[in-house]
């Protein structure tokens, strides 16, 4: 993984954020579009922005769609302010080894702004990334190509050097339309789908050391 640019998803990749994700969706369709509930499945939404993924939904009056979208991410900023968001065992690591070994990271996610902002900090995350693309920076979010082809034309990556880290079939999706590499974990559906799989970040962490240490002894 001679690779010196890794583009990292967030959701699902560095925090296990999916139980509160879910939980906001559930409480925002019981309050706001009760109908929607009934087709609800969080795993089919992994990867869509909160937008997209109420639209997918059925809700797509738009007043009632602004108020599930707003409704939704206050829920779920609240629970992270409460301190209920937990990073993947040695994010943190897995982050700093990159820069270590004189890598960089970015991050690609279909998250608004402020939650990521949020989130990063809530986990001491926040510093540890030389870029990031969020949901509302491109047309179209995951699975189209647009947040991975404005992450590498907006911090001038190229895709030969570049290397994205995905849980999600939709970010994969996203990342081979970009024509690029792929790391999966966390997601055994993914499994065939990568370059590489790992079943959590700790065997990510263990072949990005290795991989230094096999460059320091070249």
């Amino acid at each position: 993984m001679l690779f010196h640019h890794f583009l990292f998803d967030f959701d699902g990749t560095l925090a296990n954020s999916s139980p509160l994700h879910e939980r906001a969706f559930r409480q925002t369709l019981t309050e706001a579009a009760p109908r929607a509930l009934r087709r609800f499945d969080y795993a089919a939404l992994k990867g869509l922005t909160t937008r997209a993924s109420f639209i997918l939904l059925g809700v797509t009056e738009e007043a009632l769609l602004e108020r599930c979208v707003a409704l939704k991410q206050e829920l779920y900023r609240t629970a992270v302010i409460r301190g209920r968001l937990k990073a993947f065992p040695q994010a943190r690591a897995v982050l700093s080894a990159a820069i270590e070994h004189g890598r960089r990271n970015y991050l690609v996610t279909s998250g608004s702004a402020d939650s990521v902002k949020l989130a990063l900090k809530a986990l001491g995350l926040a510093g540890l990334f030389s870029g990031m693309i969020t949901g509302e920076v491109t047309a179209e979010g995951k699975p189209a190509p647009h947040p991975y082809l404005v992450c590498l034309e907006r911090f001038g990556l190229q895709r030969s050097d570049a290397i994205a880290v995905e849980d999600a079939p939709s970010g994969v999706t996203s990342a081979r339309a970009a024509g690029l590499r792929v790391i999966g974990v966390h997601n055994p559906a993914v499994a065939k789908l990568v370059d590489f799989y790992f079943d959590d970040l700790i065997g990510l962490n263990a072949a990005l050391r290795e991989c230094g240490r096999q460059r320091r002894a070249a």
